[in-house]
């Protein structure tokens, strides 16, 4: 019987490999709260979403979100609607979900003791679940002050040592994951797209899309509202508008959102000529890498305007849409919310534009619910690979169905 991840579960963040200092790294309680350090101070703490971690490097780990000042949610419903019990576990139908190496170094997922599925093929960050399947302190650092390498759902070995969140974790001490206690039901088909997040080609899946920024105070509320979920979205931005906002395109990169082009001064490409539409397009590229947002690979056309000199001369994947929220026209946030909610399906493309405080208001009703009807929120790369499409140069795309 297939038991599929939850959305926002497969969109989690690849957790990190370990280093640094043996007195910090690991779990480190403040007060009452948990928190994971990857180094030896505060800055490289787990942020952000879900990771697996093996806390004891017994081969058996646990699930575990962290919220983006690090701290480790426990007893709680997630961001992305997924439930985590008084340790900080993942927990489905009130089982933790617990995952370790099985026959031929398959990655396996099991509830409390019962199998699970196979949840990829080698113990690497390759291994799809949430977050990377990787032990997050490597083997024989210390888990913090006082712990013997002890995490959530472990008992700190030596006196006076504090445990991890709780005494032991739900059905940790009875699960066995030698090849003839464990079954391994069936692979899961979720796969690691080149941005290192991991997306379940069966799940339905929506790419956000934000046309004409950089705009600062909208923009960083847009932002703000998908790092609360997890999400991820596609911002097509105006090469002319990017030196003199550049934090917020160095924001939209190093929060894993994907940055397109949408010309250098927006002009509507199909009233050009062959040499001025390359201009557009190759001074746009040009200031949004000096900005730091990159290269971007793919072009919106302004307006979504085209003629046959324009077909001929954008040599990018141009990105149209499936749902035109018109945002720009009537800037009302709720019929931005309803034009989204009452028509998105499976593969759709929705357009909005950064530009307006409508729009980012729109956001945060939309990205919540999206989230909780099960929709993965995913940039258009990472759509198009996991659908198994190959993005070429000079060819229009409307949806990912």
């Amino acid at each position: 019987m297939r038991r599929f991840w939850t959305a926002a579960v497969l969109t989690a963040a690849m957790a990190c490999a370990a280093a640094g200092s043996a007195y910090a790294q690991g779990w480190v309680q403040e007060g009452t709260g948990w928190k994971y350090l990857q180094g030896s101070d505060e800055t490289t703490s787990l942020k952000n979403g879900w990771f697996w971690l093996d806390g004891n490097h017994d081969g058996i780990s646990e699930c575990y979100y962290f919220n983006e000042e690090g701290w480790m949610l426990a007893d709680t419903t997630t961001p992305d609607q997924c439930q985590v019990n008084a340790d900080g576990a993942w927990v489905e139908n009130g089982v933790v979900q617990l995952r370790s190496s099985g026959p031929g170094g398959a990655m396996i997922t099991q509830s409390g003791s019962a199998a699970g599925q196979t949840a990829g093929t080698d113990q690497t960050a390759e291994a799809a679940g949430p977050g990377a399947d990787q032990t997050a302190a490597g083997p024989g650092t210390a888990a913090g002050p006082g712990q013997s390498a002890a995490g959530p759902g472990q008992t700190a070995q030596g006196p006076g040592a504090p445990a991890g969140p709780g005494a032991q974790g739900p059905g940790a001490s009875d699960v066995s994951m030698s090849q003839a206690d464990a079954e391994v039901v069936e692979e899961n088909p979720a796969v690691a797209v080149s941005t290192g997040r991991v997306i379940d080609p069966t799940r339905p899946m929506v790419a956000l899309t934000y046309d004409d920024g950089p705009q600062t105070d909208s923009g960083n509320r847009i932002l703000d509202t998908l790092a609360a979920y997890g999400a991820k979205a596609t911002f097509f931005l105006v090469g002319d508008r990017c030196a003199s906002r550049a934090a917020e395109v160095q924001r939209m990169v190093a929060e894993g959102h994907e940055v397109g082009n949408h010309t250098y001064q927006h002009k509507y490409l199909q009233k050009l000529g062959a040499e001025q539409i390359l201009y557009q397009i190759n001074q746009g590229s040009a200031a949004i890498a000096a900005a730091g947002g990159g290269t971007p690979t793919l072009v919106r056309l302004p307006g979504g305007n085209k003629n046959s000199t324009v077909l001929a001369n954008v040599h990018y994947p141009m990105i149209q849409w499936s749902i035109d929220t018109r945002d720009w026209e009537h800037k009302n946030a709720q019929k931005t919310i309803n034009e989204v909610l009452s028509k998105v399906r499976d593969g759709d493309i929705v357009l909005m534009h950064e530009l307006y405080d409508a729009t980012a208001t729109a956001t945060e009703t939309i990205v919540p619910e999206l989230v909780a009807r099960g929709y993965q929120l995913v940039t258009i790369s990472e759509m198009a690979q996991a659908k198994g499409i190959v993005l070429e140069p000079g060819k229009l795309y409307y949806n990912f169905r």
